[in-house]
């Protein structure tokens, strides 16, 4: 690999650095708005069964998390990673303040959607563990209640319980969303990276035809002392190179 190519290779991974930065500044400020949202939308929903301590604490230590996270780690990707497991503790929180209405559930997907904002697929893991393991858990005991007859209640779903063949549909279907949700955000990540490589070429290809612009008006002028520094992948840099030693042996001959 030759040293140009170093430079460009650097100057690509410069440049899709600078963007992925802007980006998650973008996208972390977007979350700032959807979290205090669903903090708020969880104040509103507690009047409907008096849910206020949970919408309050576990809301409350979610936004707490999110920014203190945010002010620790500034520019780094563990807030991406908390930002993901808070809005999937928001989801299990909708839950069950409407005592497992069913439509509560697509807040996961709505968490999966903004998670792509950050081009970076590891950012669903945390969303995904939250909502397996929520799933899994809420979903057992609400069985365990309506089988055993206790009086304890469950709050998962508006169905008495969940069989197990739903369940496993329901689950089915939500790792397929966050599997295509994960490949947005990948494939979003690798055109960034391919536009920053593509504004790096054409930077260098203007300079390189500027400096032969300049280079082709010293010979029009009769100024053949100078020679062009050119690379490999600069063959009209090499062409001019060629033109002024062929210019300096015809001016040679002629005196």
């Amino acid at each position: 690999m030759t040293p140009a190519t170093n430079i460009l290779k650097n100057k690509d991974q410069a440049y899709a650095n600078r963007f992925i930065e802007k980006i998650r500044e973008r996208s972390n400020k977007i979350i700032d708005l959807f979290l205090i949202g669903y903090f708020i939308f969880g104040l509103v929903i507690a009047s409907y069964y008096d849910t206020w301590f949970v919408a309050i604490s576990v809301g409350g230590l979610m936004l707490a998390l999110y920014f203190i996270t945010k002010k620790l780690f500034p520019g780094g990707t563990v807030i991406q990673y908390v930002a993901s497991a808070a809005v999937g503790v928001f989801m299990g929180q909708f839950i069950y303040q409407m005592h497992g209405m069913f439509e509560m559930h697509f807040f996961a997907f709505i968490g999966a959607t903004l998670m792509i904002t950050y081009q970076n697929w590891k950012a669903q893991i945390p969303l995904t563990l939250v909502i397996v393991i929520h799933h899994a858990i809420f979903g057992y005991l609400q069985w365990q209640s309506a089988t055993t007859g206790t009086e304890n209640v469950v709050y998962f779903s508006q169905l008495e319980f969940m069989d197990l063949t739903t369940f496993i549909i329901h689950c089915f279907l939500a790792v397929i969303i966050l599997f295509i949700c994960c490949l947005w955000a990948h494939d979003l990540n690798r055109r960034t990276r391919e536009n920053a490589r593509n504004i790096v070429a054409v930077e260098e290809i203007t300079n390189k035809l500027t400096l032969n612009l300049e280079y082709a008006s010293q010979l029009a002028n009769g100024v053949f002392d100078d020679d062009l520094n050119v690379d490999e992948n600069d063959p009209l840099g090499s062409l001019l190179n060629e033109i002024r030693e062929k210019l300096r042996s015809g001016q040679a001959v002629a005196k």
